[in-house]
């Protein structure tokens, strides 16, 4: 579809532009911790972006105590376009790691990023609310590397051998966000979108016998053997436990 001219935001530029996708443009105001997401302009954008801010304001009105692990909604744009959110200096889990290359976090780190994505989650489930693109391009890191759950324009694009926008979709695409933490690399990222495809639907998972303890959690995820998001956060407070 093509797209319709898009105007930026009055005291604004393209070199202010931190951000962009399928999804639209994040632009952060200068000398502010606020991020301006907008649609580039064609229709479905628009509604993606509109039934996005739909999915944050229902979570403000939420009676459940909110997670710091969600990224900070600050409500919709006074101009009319788009929708207000915090600003995550450190952008995303999935550029941390190739910036790093083959080094991965630190052990601390990365048990402190599968609570954090658990509770995030949690609280989206608990508001009646499946992500269904739970991967590390939408974990966001702040200023001190600590996880910020976001974009929820339900692209669903995970490879759930299922329904695609539900909790155990989420529950499985979190193991596999894991294994990109703990290994850096996308489960069968040298296979196609086909192979991948077919090798999940059999239950044919990559190997996470070397990843120890988290390993069997990766698993368990893609097989599904979790009630809820609960579960996983309890089996890695558990794992932390025993590592200590």
């Amino acid at each position: 579809m093509t797209r319709g001219t898009l105007y930026l935001p009055s005291g604004t530029s393209s070199s202010d532009i931190i951000g962009g996708g399928t999804s639209g443009l994040a632009i952060l105001y200068p000398g502010t911790r606020t991020v301006l997401k907008i649609s580039h302009g064609d229709p479905d954008e628009d509604a993606r972006c509109e039934l996005e801010a739909q999915i944050y304001d229902l979570l403000s009105k939420s009676q459940l105590a909110r997670p710091s692990s969600l990224l900070e909604y600050k409500g919709r744009s006074s101009c009319g376009r788009g929708i207000l959110l915090g600003y995550a200096e450190n952008h995303t889990v999935r550029r941390y790691l190739r910036s790093h290359g083959t080094q991965p976090p630190d052990t601390t780190v990365i048990h402190r990023w599968a609570n954090q994505a658990a509770l995030a989650l949690h609280f989206l489930h608990m508001n009646g609310i499946s992500h269904g693109d739970v991967t590390c391009d939408n974990f966001f890191l702040d200023k001190d590397l600590n996880v910020q759950l976001g974009d929820f324009t339900i692209r669903a694009n995970h490879r759930f051998p299922g329904p695609l926008l539900s909790t155990d979709a989420d529950i499985f695409s979190l193991g596999s966000a894991h294994y990109t933490i703990m290994t850096g690399k996308l489960p069968y990222q040298d296979l196609s979108e086909k192979e991948i495809t077919a090798l999940f639907k059999e239950g044919r998972f990559p190997e996470t016998d070397t990843l120890g303890p988290f390993g069997a959690i990766i698993r368990k995820c893609w097989q599904v053997k979790y009630k809820s998001v609960v579960d996983v956060y309890k089996d890695i407070e558990g794992m932390i436990l025993r590592l200590d």
